[in-house]
């Protein structure tokens, strides 16, 4: 592969990096503000009804949705014939289409159940009627961006990813200050049916040609769909699933100031980094799955999405290392000053997360259901569980943490040789010694934590994470040439 195309390869992986990560900090931003003014506004009683009335038609979405959605961009974006590809996208819409209507009338059906569950009342189950309707437009406007996604049109679909935080500002702000809680559940769905408008409008701009299908061909079409929806859609309620079982066991061995702690940390490292791998993820899930079964190109792929998100991680790795306690006092308060060295293991375990998201991929781009349920369904739920179990029994919070760094190094060598294995894939010397580079870095920075002088330790891990940083920016800069390309950008401009 000549200079310029893998330049050009390295540019484009940034371009989609770049274009939903800033989405990703917008709708961040939004959400911030409106999180502000719908508190002003209802106070802590109004935010307790708005929490319970998502975080009860979210499963209820999850459940019907069935994982169709990535298993639509994998079979979409892996189909070169254009009529096939408008076949596949038929196909889905419909599917959709059923799952949202029956969702919808499931929803309505048991609205005073769950407003009895709910609010251990049945007087509210007006609101879970109009987020029924909500449910409905959530699904089919879901479905629009996938098929944004699976198509690859970046910018149109970072569009439709602002949107709904944007609208929901807007509208929700002057439903709450007419008709107080009366209005969450309103503002839900009104947000949800101008969003769908919105990804509707960009799905109609790619032109997508409507094929003549019967719905028997829908079913017989759309069981590969169904069948590896269905594999993720386990995958997912496994990872609630253990997340429940970690809960249970910390509260058990400890108590539910156990549990807080635990999950603030993990929800830390979550947050910090979560945008850059959903960014990545976003463009590269697609390309991948339209290019797997060309083995050389999938393999330069995954080498050279690996190299960039390692580069980009490393740094907010170190940053959260070096800066765990103010970020401990400026997001949580004093009381949570212990889970110090567990959000620095947790940042340091971000590494592995670096190393096998790109090749924990290529099973679901090949639709290897097996593999996918026998490595992400059971042995990375039974290993977590394990791992946080025996760490906080062994040596409380720290004890985690320590039992984190070791699941780091088990997770990395397991991923990369499971993947060898299966597919004959694997990264090149040069990811190697990028890597190993890399990680070095993050042990120097976690091992100056533990030096007693304070001074000395704040300057040792400043200076590894500016010398870092450093040289993360000239590693990118050989790859894509940042001067070359704002000088590009300044002249096309002008």
């Amino acid at each position: 592969m000549s200079e310029n195309n893998t330049q050009s390869s390295f540019r484009r992986i940034m371009k989609g990096t770049a274009i939903f990560g800033g989405t990703q900090m917008i709708t961040m931003g939004i959400n911030i503000v409106r999180g502000k003014l719908v508190a002003s506004i209802l106070g802590a009683h109004g935010m307790g009804f708005s929490s319970h009335q998502i975080s009860t038609i979210s499963p209820i979405q999850l459940l019907f949705t069935f994982g169709l959605n990535t298993a639509a961009v994998k079979i979409i974006s892996s189909t070169a014939d254009e009529h096939k590809r408008c076949s596949h996208v038929k196909c889905f819409r419909r599917l959709i289409l059923v799952l949202s209507l029956m969702a919808m009338c499931s929803t309505i059906v048991s609205s005073q159940w769950l407003s009895t569950i709910t609010f251990q009342t049945p007087d509210h189950w007006h609101w879970f009627v109009t987020l029924a309707v909500a449910l409905l437009f959530l699904m089919q406007g879901s479905a629009e961006t996938t098929i944004l996604q699976a198509y690859r049109a970046l910018h149109s679909l970072a569009i439709c990813n602002i949107v709904p935080a944007l609208v929901g500002l807007v509208i929700a702000v002057p439903l709450f200050l007419l008709w107080g809680v009366e209005g969450i559940a309103p503002s839900v769905a009104a947000t949800a049916i101008i969003s769908w408008g919105t990804n509707r409008y960009f799905t109609h701009k790619l032109h997508i040609q409507s094929v003549p299908q019967s719905w028997r061909t829908t079913l017989d079409q759309g069981r590969n769909m169904l069948s590896l929806g269905g594999i993720l859609m386990i995958g997912g309620l496994l990872g609630s699933l253990s997340v429940y079982l970690i809960n249970t066991v910390l509260s058990r061995y400890g108590s539910e100031h156990t549990v807080g702690l635990y999950q603030a940390a993990n929800t830390i490292t979550i947050q910090c980094a979560t945008f850059i791998f959903t960014a990545m993820g976003t463009d590269f899930f697609p390309h991948l799955a339209s290019i797997i079964h060309d083995r050389a190109h999938t393999q330069r792929l995954i080498c050279q999405q690996g190299e960039i998100v390692l580069l980009l991680v490393t740094p907010l790795s170190l940053l959260l290392i070096t800066l765990a306690p103010l970020i401990i006092r400026i997001i949580l308060t004093s009381e949570f000053d212990s889970i110090t060295f567990l959000l620095r293991a947790m940042s340091v375990s971000l590494i592995s997360r670096a190393v096998c998201f790109p090749i924990d991929y290529i099973c679901i781009a090949r639709g290897d259901n097996t593999y996918y349920f026998l490595m992400e369904g059971i042995w990375t739920n039974i290993k977590t569980i394990t791992l946080v179990t025996v760490g906080y029994i062994l040596g409380g919070l720290d004890g985690i943490g320590i039992a984190l760094l070791i699941g780091t190094v088990i997770d990395i060598l397991i991923s990369i040789l499971c993947t060898l294995w299966r597919y004959g894939i694997t990264y090149s010397a040069s990811y190697y010694r990028l890597g190993g580079i890399l990680s070095l870095s993050l042990l120097a920075c976690m091992a100056a934590s533990f030096i007693h002088s304070t001074l000395i330790a704040y300057s040792t891990m400043a200076a590894i994470t500016i010398i870092t940083t450093l040289f993360v920016y000239h590693k990118i800069d050989q790859r894509i040439n940042i001067r070359n390309l704002i000088k590009q950008k300044f002249h096309a401009r002008s």
